[in-house]
């Protein structure tokens, strides 16, 4: 950001340029972009662009490390009272997904309606999440397009109005016809600027940080998933924790084996 405003000061007079500044260009490019945005999806579902905004300055990744803690926590409190002791817990877990899985480890008696109840959770939010990096990823291929379509724009309008003014040029009004033509072009020129940085600078870091989040969240809920059937079968905390150890490491070799191809 800094780089980007420093390129736009006139060291000369040290003052920001103002040919980068136009109040039509920008509406053309952000009014445009929203609308297409809207136009292709439903109101309900872009209301998550306002919250995705704040929770990719708020929110840091999900830690692996600390859903084994609160498993092994609830593990001791299991060893020590029983699975159904773990119903006085809930009030007092913060984590929604670890809170909905100790919910229904009190509701479903076996283990392949528990997994699949918490798997169907899993999926429906990692759904949520991709559509959400969706509406941004989108939102960076209109921005291009609409400042492509103000440049245009700006260029039809110029040209018009310019050849409808000058229309007989006499003595030395053919330099002062040049001039305005390579200001107007300037001022046109802006909203291809526009598009390419809100495309460049916002909507795709945005897209990316959001799959980096949903990525740790989507990682530590799996561990969850596996530590709330290993309290289902009364593991030890010692055996639990091993247990979830090794199958982070197993998914994050995965992982890795994936991105590699």
């Amino acid at each position: 950001m800094i780089i980007l405003i420093l390129s736009m000061i006139d060291f000369n007079s040290g003052k920001i340029l103002s040919a980068f500044f136009n109040w039509q260009g920008l509406l053309v490019v952000l009014g445009g972009t929203f609308a297409a945005t809207l136009i292709n999806y439903p109101l309900g579902q872009f209301g998550c662009f306002f919250k995705s905004i704040v929770k990719i300055f708020s929110q840091e990744t999900a830690s692996p490390q600390l859903a084994i803690e609160q498993i092994i926590d609830l593990s001791h409190i299991a060893q020590q009272k029983g699975v159904l002791g773990l119903e006085k817990e809930i009030d007092f877990i913060d984590d929604k997904f670890l809170r909905f899985g100790i919910t229904n480890l009190m509701i479903y008696r076996d283990e392949k309606s528990l997994r699949l109840s918490l798997e169907q959770s899993l999926n429906a939010m990692r759904m949520r999440h991709l559509t959400c990096q969706d509406v941004f990823n989108n939102m960076a291929s209109y921005a291009p397009a609409f400042g492509m379509m103000g440049t245009v724009m700006g260029l039809i309008m110029m040209m018009t109005t310019q050849v409808a003014q000058d229309a007989v040029v006499v003595d030395g009004q053919g330099q002062d016809m040049l001039g305005a033509l390579l200001q107007g072009m300037g001022l046109a020129l802006v909203t291809t600027f526009y598009g390419v940085l809100f495309s460049n600078f916002l909507f795709i870091p945005t897209a990316g940080k959001l799959k980096v989040l949903s990525d740790a969240e989507v990682l530590k809920n799996q561990i969850l998933i596996e530590g709330i059937i290993g309290l289902k079968h009364e593991e030890s905390p010692i055996m639990l924790r091993e247990m979830l150890m090794v199958f982070v490491n197993d998914l994050t070799k995965q992982r890795l084996d994936q991105s590699m191809h």
